[in-house]
């Protein structure tokens, strides 16, 4: 892989027009647009990550661009589930009682109107219309089952396309009994039919410290600059050689080393303890060899 016009490109600037009585003429306020060319950039590598986990980590050598990173486990959607029991003997409203830690409003109280006769499965159906129709069980569940059985399934954030999982919360439960109506054999506590699993982990597109070509990158000997596009969450940069840590937000980071560094570290990227938060970020090198 051969690489020609290099450039690493930035500027902020804005136009000030002023407002006060008897002054003229905008001023142009920043930088303008920059350019800067290395005409001896050999080396460029590029890769893109989703991370998930506080513990997790990704450690990039400075001068290969090979990668090592936390094992990715996908995790798994939280699953409980209530049996309903019991035909209705009198009309008047089910009492269903969901209890989710961090839920808003939980333990959430939900009425839910039953007519004489209903067996277990025709009730257990309508208790599954409710709760489906609850805009805060629908922020936050995908509402399931058949017959007597009614099912919340934890919904999943996607980042980078992929899906993260939550914790299993050991507070989720759906308890059923009698309101105003009379027939339901009450179930005050639910299954944890499938426990939730935390997303966590790197899945790392590229970083085998190959180019795009399949070739193996000549080591750099001269590091130029690196851009980290931050899409989504909080992120941890170090760069060990520079000694240098920051804490990031989502956006754009450019570091330029004008006339370029030549011992090396690595780049270590992680979730802040205080805030962690699934990631998706780019990072590309330009260096010569």
């Amino acid at each position: 892989m051969d690489l020609t016009q290099s450039i690493l490109s930035y500027g902020l600037r804005s136009t000030a027009t002023p407002t006060s009585t008897n002054v003229f003429n905008d001023v142009e306020i920043g930088v303008a647009q920059t350019q800067e060319r290395f005409a001896d950039a050999d080396v460029i590598y590029s890769l893109r990550a989703v991370m998930a986990g506080s513990a997790s980590t990704l450690s990039i050598a400075q001068d290969t661009g090979i990668c090592t990173a936390t094992a990715w486990v996908a995790g798994a959607a939280q699953v409980e589930t209530a049996t309903a029991a019991g035909t209705i003997t009198a009309s008047g409203n089910a009492s269903v009682t969901v209890t989710s830690a961090g839920m808003t409003g939980s333990p959430l109280a939900i009425s839910v109107p039953v007519i004489l006769g209903d067996t277990a499965s025709v009730w257990a159906g309508k208790v599954r219309t409710a709760l489906a129709a609850n805009a805060t069980i629908a922020a936050r569940f995908t509402v399931g089952g058949t017959t007597t059985a009614i099912s919340l399934t934890r919904l999943s954030a996607t980042v980078g396309g992929l899906p993260i999982r939550s914790a299993n919360d050991a507070t989720l439960n759906i308890a059923l009994a009698n309101g105003t109506c009379t027939g339901i054999t009450a179930a005050p506590t639910s299954a944890n039919t499938t426990a939730g699993v935390a997303t966590s982990g790197v899945t790392l597109y590229d970083g085998d410290g190959k180019d795009f070509e399949g070739n193996t990158l000549g080591s750099a000997s001269v590091m130029y600059a690196h851009l980290i596009v931050l899409t989504s969450g909080e992120l941890t940069f170090e760069d060990t050689h520079a000694a240098a840590t920051l804490d990031l937000l989502p956006g754009k980071f450019l570091k330029s080393y004008n006339d370029g560094y030549t011992t090396y570290g690595n780049f270590v990227f992680s979730d802040p303890p205080d805030a962690p938060s699934a990631v998706e970020f780019t990072f590309t090198v330009l260096a010569q060899e």
